[in-house]
């Protein structure tokens, strides 16, 4: 399949010789001052491309801008559920370590007060 992609391509792509006066025609077309498409281009297209070019550049930095914030505020909410979780750690662990102190609290006064 590839070779077969391959060989049309070059079929596509092979040199062509030009037409014969080809080279008289660009030269008469560049001596009377036409340079393709941009000659043919009227003022008021040009102004639109431009303006069209202008809200697309503002168009990309604003969504850019937006793009960056949110980024900012899901790292924001993702350290904030982290800071939780934390937390929540801290706070269990807090809660065993004051169940032991207690625990060892009743028995030293248990022993203290049996003997």
């Amino acid at each position: 399949m590839s070779n077969d992609l391959d060989s049309k391509l070059r079929a596509a792509l092979r040199p062509v010789e030009p037409d014969a006066g080809f080279a008289d025609r660009v030269l008469a077309r560049l001596e009377r001052g036409e340079t393709g498409a941009a000659d043919r281009t009227s003022p008021r297209r040009r102004a639109w491309l431009s303006g069209a070019l202008a809200a697309s550049l503002v168009a990309l930095l604003v969504g850019g801008h937006f793009w960056q914030l949110q980024r900012e505020r899901d790292a924001g909410l993702e350290a904030r559920q982290q800071l939780l979780e934390a937390l929540r750690v801290t706070s269990e662990k807090l809660d065993i370590a004051y169940d032991g102190v207690q625990s060892q609290s009743q028995r030293h006064d248990e022993e203290n007060s049996g003997a």
